[in-house]
């Protein structure tokens, strides 16, 4: 983990991982994220309360229940984490559409878009300065990054437009490799080199 001291007192982190759905019976989204939570005492960024949520995989549940987790905590920072088979690395997501979600959730249902118009919203944080950041820390953190513009149109790709909704320039939401690819304590410590160089971009400015 980085060296240097950084001081937000006071201030709050919200990040979230998904539930168990389909092949995903142990989602390492939220098993990354619970490490994440143990690493965090220890680490330089203690002084800012770190809050860490497991998101059922409802479409429902993450319409209703986001905006409220943002007004509950009124973080600076919120960070939803999701698996993806396709991730070979941190995969940090630039935007995100509110249609198009046809898969239905683990509960059998999907949005109704039907008088739906087309919106599409992208994070205010620099994701490509982001990624140069951790990639220049992969050998510590053992994780590279990369950015992607295709979130999937599924339960990820929903909670992030719903958060990109409320605070554009303090959304991100990072799509995290199977466990077969990264283990927990890997990617918690790659999210941890997120989340730094985040709060250190909000101290500069």
């Amino acid at each position: 983990m980085r060296e240097n001291q950084i001081s937000i007192n006071g201030k709050t982190i919200l990040i979230t991982g998904f539930g168990p759905f389909g092949k995903h019976i142990v989602n390492a989204s939220w098993e990354a994220v619970k490490e994440l939570s143990k690493l965090w005492p220890q680490s330089k960024l203690c002084n800012i309360q770190l809050i860490t949520k497991q998101i059922p995989v409802s479409y429902q549940y993450v319409s209703t229940e986001i905006s409220k987790l943002w007004e509950e905590y009124d973080p600076i920072i919120v960070i939803h984490v999701g698996v993806s088979y396709k991730a070979s690395c941190l995969t940090i997501e630039h935007i995100a559409h509110n249609a198009g979600y046809i898969k239905p959730d683990i509960d059998g249902k999907w949005p109704h878009e039907l008088q739906v118009v087309c919106r599409v919203l992208e994070t205010n944080i620099n994701v490509n300065k982001l990624c140069d950041s951790i990639n220049e820390n992969s050998k510590e953190s053992g994780c590279t990054a990369c950015v992607s513009h295709d979130a999937g149109r599924y339960l990820c790709e929903y909670i992030f437009y719903q958060s990109l909704n409320i605070k554009t320039h303090k959304t991100l939401f990072v799509h995290v490799p199977d466990l077969n690819v990264y283990s927990s304590l890997q990617t918690a410590k790659g999210l941890y080199d997120i989340i730094y160089f985040l709060v250190k971009t909000l101290n500069d400015d």
